[in-house]
């Protein structure tokens, strides 16, 4: 059974259920609400009221798997105390792209965009298949992920042509596995080094290494070498 997919919190419950409607942007036959606490008016008003809190469940079967999702990652945001908004959201090649607006972006990206990649994860576990009809869900924000696609294809080539002038092979920082699949697929066509990944785990390190030392890796000898050596997938 789908959980609660939103959060709000105002002065009344009532306004509580309206932010909820506005914030998806729903009407209410769409969701059905449960008063999570009905709030407190401050004695004689001197005192602070307690807000009243709401939780929005689903009670529409057309209820599009986007306006779901919406819900989700905003109550996920604000449980983190963090301010954000989906700006944009929709399906690219089979998979939904949600792109968010935050003053607190660098927050959110994390070292090397792993908090972005975690936030993503969950996403990914909250939401049931069935809803999201066995697409993935990709996070981004501010096109940090665009971004860094660019910036490690630059850092492949430049590597690579370090690699094929002294003929040592270099490690990589560890990568998740859509990062290392980028480097992969940035140099299968370089007839001059090839990649493997090394170490254990979802953050392995992308090796670049000369043609000429193909022969050392036996793992490698006989693959095609416009592929890459492991099998790091997009999807991963």
């Amino acid at each position: 059974m789908l959980g609660y997919i939103f959060e709000a919190e105002a002065k009344t419950k009532s306004e509580a259920e309206e932010i909820t409607l506005s914030t998806l942007r729903l009407s209410e036959g769409d969701l059905k609400f449960e008063t999570v606490d009905p709030g407190k008016s401050g004695f004689l008003g001197f005192t602070s009221k307690k807000p009243a809190i709401v939780r929005a469940y689903v009670s529409s079967k057309d209820l599009p798997a986007e306006k779901i999702i919406h819900g989700i990652v905003i109550t996920i945001l604000k449980k983190m105390g963090i301010e954000a908004e989906v700006v944009g959201m929709g399906d690219v090649d089979g998979k939904i792209y949600i792109e968010l607006g935050s003053a607190e972006s660098g927050i959110l990206i994390g070292k090397r965009g792993a908090t972005l990649d975690s936030l993503q994860f969950i996403l990914n576990l909250m939401v049931d298949q069935k809803v999201r009809h066995g697409r993935k869900i990709i996070l981004d924000i501010e096109s940090y992920r665009d971004k860094r696609e660019m910036s490690l294809i630059r850092l492949s080539r430049s590597i690579a042509s370090g690699v094929a002038k002294t003929g040592r092979s270099r490690l990589l920082e560890p990568m998740n596995p859509y990062e290392r699949r980028i480097i992969h697929m940035a140099l299968q066509k370089d007839e001059k080094v090839f990649t493997r990944s090394e170490g254990n785990g979802t953050y392995k390190r992308v090796r670049v290494i000369s043609s000429k030392d193909r022969h050392k890796y036996k793992d490698v000898e006989n693959k095609n070498p416009d592929l890459p050596d492991d099998d790091d997938s997009l999807d991963a």
